[in-house]
This record gives structure tokens, sequence and C-alpha cells, in this order.
């Protein structure tokens, strides 16, 4: 009895299979489910600004930065491109006088290869009256970290004219990401 249970189950089976598969659906018969596109797997870096001085400061004290990082977009090519990691302000500050002198720096390295690199981001909104170096920066950038886990930090730095940039923040942004 079991054996003819089995054998009429699974000429069942793979009648329905070899009609879905011909692309003709049975009468009555529900359609495959499509497979959901993958999730987009993103982390949030916040940093918060350093003490501040008043009066009108920007942002003022321990006010936080976020920086949203998720494995950056890739063509489907042969030999296919390397994995990466979009790094982008969410919610780019509203432009203030303070902050032209003021960026991201973005340090970050892949595990498993050791690679590692730096990016720079602006986090303010550019206005037509906005000079100096961190105006020049983009709000979002893509790294080539490749594929592994990949660890980030972001800190809020302040451009000197003849010295090197300064760290102004007071908790920096750390993170952790695995890249296809």
């Amino acid at each position: 009895m079991l054996m003819h249970f089995l054998v009429r189950t699974s000429a069942t089976v793979l009648a329905a299979l070899a009609l879905t598969v011909g692309g003709v659906a049975a009468a009555g018969a529900r359609p495959a489910p499509r497979p959901a596109a993958l999730p987009v797997i993103a982390f949030d870096l916040p940093v918060r600004n350093g003490l501040e001085i008043p009066p009108d400061v920007a942002g003022g004290t321990l006010s936080p930065v976020r920086v949203v990082g998720k494995p950056a977009m890739r063509t489907l090519q042969y030999p296919p491109p390397p994995g990466g990691v979009e790094f982008a302000v969410a919610n780019p500050a509203p432009h203030k006088y303070q902050y032209e002198s003021r960026f991201l720096s973005i340090a970050w390295r892949n595990v498993a290869t050791g690679r590692s690199g730096v990016l720079r981001l602006r986090h303010w909104q550019k206005t037509q009256t906005s000079d100096g170096y961190a105006s020049t920066l983009p709000t979002s950038a893509v790294a080539e970290t490749g594929s592994g886990a990949v660890v980030a930090t972001v800190r809020v730095m302040r451009d000197n004219l003849e010295r090197p940039p300064q760290v102004i923040d007071a908790i920096p942004g750390l993170n952790a990401l695995t890249v296809p």
C-alpha cells in the first residue's frame, strides 16, 4: 500500500513539474513563485561630533553624523568586478559656514585579504558660495574592498591650512559588513 502511494505521488509530482517547467500550468494550478530579490544589507556608522564651544556652533556638542554602508552594485560581466562597499552620508546637514572646513574620513579594511583604504566625504549640503577642500568632496563613494568581511571606522575631521587635518570627533563610528 505504501509503495503504491509513493509511486502515485511521485508520478503526480513529475507530471506537474513537467507541465510547469514546459511553461504550461495545469488548469487551476498556481504559477511557481518567483524568487524574491536579495535584501540589501546596510549598516549604519554613527559618529559623534566633539565638544563645541558656543555661540552658534553648527550641529552642537556630541551631535550625531550618520554614514550608511552597503554592498555596492555589481554589473553582470565576466570576469566579475571586485566587490565593494558604497558609503553614503544619510541626511546631509544644512550648510553652515563652520562646516566648510569639516569632512568625514572613512577608513576601511577587508579582514580576509588585508586590503585597506580611506575615503573622504562631505557631510553637509553644498551651496553656490561653498568653498574650500571639503566642498569638493562627494556625499557618497564606492570603495573597492573585494569580497569578505569589511571593517570601517568614521572620523569627523577639520581641515587646517598649514597642518594635517585634525580629528574633532568625540566618539568614532565603527562597524563591520560582509561583502559578497
